[in-house]
């Protein structure tokens, strides 16, 4: 066993065997942790679109939608048309095809519309610090005005960054894509699906960055191509967590932030969590995981306020506010 494996499993075994003196008996506390991804699974899978070209709109989003999957779409500011009739009347601009109203729609069922920059200029190149601002920021009022949710991620035109442009995309944000995989016309369902279980087996984020479906920039050679992956995906959802680049980012950095402390009780276990980061940005709940088997029921509260609670055999997960009010849980057998 590797010592970062045999520590983490001393310290729970350590956690396990803590006891409490409660009306004269040893309550012994089960172990009590926070999952590293959402409901305990192994791994999570944002997938980002850049650009909004329009069959992202047209095939992507009903795709994802009808496995209850939701995506991440970078926009660019200065070519989102206000209207189809933009488009027809304005032959000759560059659009990115999906319209503010059909952003807003998607926006409005749970997928994430973020800033790929005002027009997609590669920020390294840019002389002044303002002009690096200006294509942020920019991005940012009108997304936020049009959308109605100020983008808290940020996608770098071509990839490219550098410390300063890092600096300065990061303020007042929750992440921006730093790595990801590039997904297109040489990408097969077979191995996509390979990936997805390398995921699962390693207990990464995977983030895939997809252009156009099927008629653009890298387009897949068929649709299907990803349909086939995200139905494989969906049989494999109790391993793997499908959310928008937002969600993750938050939930593993506050992952990595929050401190845990347990107090075990007669038949329950109360837990207080802390958390040193902005809760304006970071506003995602992580799942807390009371190991114990044999539980019929469990009631869990924090701000005396009832908690969505998932019983299994062997465990149960309680997704909770991280840096708020402690959370009371209590079971039954």
């Amino acid at each position: 066993m590797m010592r970062k494996e045999y520590m983490k499993f001393l310290g729970q075994f350590l956690l396990f065997l803590l006891s409490s003196e409660i009306a004269g008996q040893t309550i012994l506390s089960p172990v009590v942790r926070i999952a590293s991804y959402k409901d305990d699974k192994a791994c999570a899978i944002s997938y980002t679109f850049d650009d909004a070209i329009k069959d992202q709109s047209e095939l992507a989003v009903p795709m994802l939608e009808a496995l209850g999957f939701r995506g991440t779409f970078w926009a660019i500011p200065s070519t989102v048309p206000d209207t189809e009739e933009d488009i027809i009347e304005n032959p000759n601009k560059k659009w990115s095809g999906i319209t503010w109203k059909r952003l807003k729609e998607m926006s409005d069922n749970g997928h994430e519309i973020s800033n790929h920059s005002w027009s997609h200029k590669n920020l390294v190149q840019l002389k002044s610090e303002q002009e690096i601002r200006a294509e942020i920021e920019k991005a940012d009022s009108l997304i936020e005005l049009k959308i109605g949710k100020r983008p808290r991620t940020f996608c770098y035109p071509y990839n490219a960054y550098n410390e300063k442009v890092l600096a300065i995309a990061m303020e007042n944000r929750v992440d921006t894509r730093t790595r990801c995989l590039g997904w297109g016309y040489r990408t097969t369902t077979q191995w996509m699906n390979k990936w997805a279980d390398g995921l699962i087996e390693k207990r990464e984020w995977g983030i895939p960055m997809i252009h156009a479906i099927i008629k653009g920039f890298d387009a897949f050679p068929s649709a299907d191509v990803l349909k086939n992956h995200w139905t494989y995906v969906k049989s494999k959802e109790d391993s793997i967590w499908v959310a928008t680049f937002l969600e993750i980012a938050s939930y593993v950095k506050e992952v990595e932030n929050v401190r845990l402390s347990v107090l075990p009780q007669k038949n329950g276990v109360i837990c207080e969590t802390e958390m040193d980061l902005d809760k304006n940005l970071f506003t995602e709940p992580l799942t807390l995981v009371v190991e114990i088997a044999g539980v019929k029921s469990v009631k869990a509260t924090q701000n005396k306020k009832r908690l969505p609670v998932k019983i299994s055999s062997d465990k149960v997960c309680i997704d909770f506010m991280p840096g708020d009010a402690p959370v009371k849980i209590h079971w039954r057998k």
